[in-house]
């Protein structure tokens, strides 16, 4: 099946965006957000979005938003984030997605 998408927010905290398939234009696309093979958190794309249905994108209900446990990332590191559907693994457009690091530690020399 087709799959649109994108993402939205990208955060050490906070994954916003949206999945839609062309082919099962009324189902919620199930989302699983990992790097490498650790998966960091499941999620529903049913949340429903104005902008998209405003553009045609199936009904709207195609949004998603997973938050994710205060640690689990570290602001100090850089990933990079595969956002796929679960079923069949297919990765959302643009996928992986690359959460570059907030905090930098620098060494006086």
């Amino acid at each position: 099946m087709a799959l649109r998408g994108s993402i939205d927010v990208l955060s050490h905290r906070r994954i916003v965006g949206w999945a839609w398939e062309t082919e099962a234009p009324d189902a919620p696309v199930a989302i699983l957000v990992a790097i490498d093979r650790r998966v960091l958190g499941r999620c529903r794309a049913d949340l429903f979005r104005e902008d998209l249905a405003v553009e045609g994108i199936g009904t709207g209900r195609c949004g998603f938003a997973l938050d994710l446990p205060l640690g689990l990332l570290s602001p100090r590191q850089d990933y990079a984030l595969s956002v796929r559907r679960e079923g069949d693994g297919a990765h959302l457009p643009g996928s992986p997605y690359v959460l570059a690091a907030t905090l930098r530690i620098v060494r006086a020399p």
